[in-house]
């Protein structure tokens, strides 16, 4: 799922020492959650052949596994006709997704608790409590979906509510909300 798509036109005058010449490039940037940036551009106007130097580096149209940051491309066209076009990354948050619910029946459907994309934080602290403010689950560092017991024997069925920190030393990123066990 694509959480931003933005795709800039750039209409830039490059000048040289004998003559302006109109150089048009277009920058396509695309941000996806969970995964790393992307970046390339497209020449509208220019006299082939066209070079390109990102700031990383890479000297082709297209550069990929872009993390956060500023980053910026010169395109040059073969008159010496150059520009350079600086942009920002902001890769969207792949946040975890719990599961609002399981079945810890032993019927090998939905037994345990899932929790999607935590792999993406190896450094999580997870709490699980009652209703009553009582801690009755915690895991750290390595995910084994929870099976729905607490000090060995199974919690009746009711909601349980959750805080889960994406790493143990940053304790500002975080989510929280309700899981229900239903038997």
């Amino acid at each position: 799922m694509i959480k931003y798509l933005y795709i800039v036109s750039l209409a830039c005058i490059a000048f040289s020492k004998t003559q302006a010449q109109d150089l048009s490039v277009t920058l396509h940037k695309k941000e996806v959650a969970c995964e790393l940036a992307e970046a390339s551009i497209t020449i509208v106007t220019a006299p082939p052949p066209v070079h390109y130097v990102w700031s990383n580096g890479s000297i082709t149209s297209k550069i990929e596994q872009l993390a956060d940051g500023v980053y910026s491309v010169t395109v040059t066209d073969d008159h010496n006709n150059d520009t350079t076009i600086s942009f920002n990354i902001y890769n969207p948050i792949c946040e975890p997704i719990p599961a609002t619910a399981f079945t810890p029946n032993d019927d090998g459907i939905y037994d345990r608790w899932s929790i999607g994309r935590l792999e993406n934080f190896p450094e999580f602290d997870l709490f699980v409590y009652n209703r009553w403010g009582q801690q009755v689950h915690h895991q750290t560092g390595n995910y084994i979906p929870w099976d729905g017991r607490s000090l060995g024997l199974p919690l009746p069925d009711a909601t349980y509510y959750y805080v889960l920190y994406f790493s143990r030393t940053d304790m500002n990123k975080f989510i929280k909300g309700a899981v229900s066990i239903l038997r």
